[in-house]
């Protein structure tokens, strides 16, 4: 599916690969992107030039201000998923916010824009490599990922009787504050949202969107115990 025309929901826009989702569909004549996030900052400067851009604070955790912001939009082509939060905690700590975001968060938005989506529309939710396997040393974060894999995997089952598509996305680090303490090679988030655009164009349901993603993809498929070792050592 092209964008050229189409109008674009993205939760999480103000975040480091947001704002790389909300520049190439500007780029690709989106008609209108409206764009979620906690922060407007640096949505601001680029509305200044894009007036095509609808900016809401909205912090998806918060169901009412999700269906107060839903009611003001009549349809949308594309849904895209992309708010998620790391709070960097291994499973015996006691936090939520993994949860909260990544999964209840995805599923007010879902739940509140499903009668909104047109027909042939999609929706695009960002997960992680860490929802296929778990990296102990951010085990919450990995849980509610992998929360969020089975719930899409469901979605697309329900939004197929509306002929809306589903895709997800599997990237590995991407280089955004959100794994800035993270000592390994991060991909820049302008190539992660071209190589999203790209798979979607060809309709490639799940997408692993960067070198590390694809490692980890071939490991799952050939020596999946191998991977789940190594994702194991980060807590040593």
């Amino acid at each position: 599916m092209s964008l050229e025309d189409k109008v674009v929901l993205i939760t999480g826009a103000n975040g480091g690969l947001g704002i790389a989702l909300v520049e190439y569909a500007i780029s690709s004549g989106a008609k209108k992107i409206y764009c979620y996030a906690r922060k407007t900052d640096k949505l601001q400067k680029l509305q200044q030039n894009n007036p095509n851009l609808i900016i809401e604070i909205v912090d998806i955790t918060d169901k009412s201000r999700v269906e107060e912001v839903a009611l003001t939009i009549e349809h949308i082509d594309i849904l895209i998923n992309n708010a998620g939060a790391n709070s960097g905690k291994i499973v015996f700590d006691d936090e939520k916010i993994d949860f909260e975001v990544n999964l209840f968060g995805t599923l007010n938005i879902c739940r509140s824009f499903e009668n909104k989506i047109n027909k042939n529309g999609a929706i695009i939710n960002i997960t992680s490599v860490a929802a296929l396997v778990n990296f102990p040393i951010m085990g919450l974060y990995s849980a509610s990922k992998a929360a969020l894999h089975s719930v899409t995997q469901a979605l697309r089952a329900h939004m197929a009787l509306k002929e809306i598509e589903v895709y997800e996305v599997f990237p590995g680090p991407i280089d955004t504050d959100m794994v800035k303490d993270l000592d390994m090679p991060k991909t820049s988030a302008s190539d992660i949202a071209k190589e999203i655009f790209t798979s979607f164009a060809k309709k490639e349901y799940e997408i692993y969107p960067d070198s590390f993603a694809k490692m980890v993809q071939e490991s799952l498929l050939n020596n999946p115990k191998s991977i789940e070792s190594e994702f194991a050592k980060s807590i040593l």
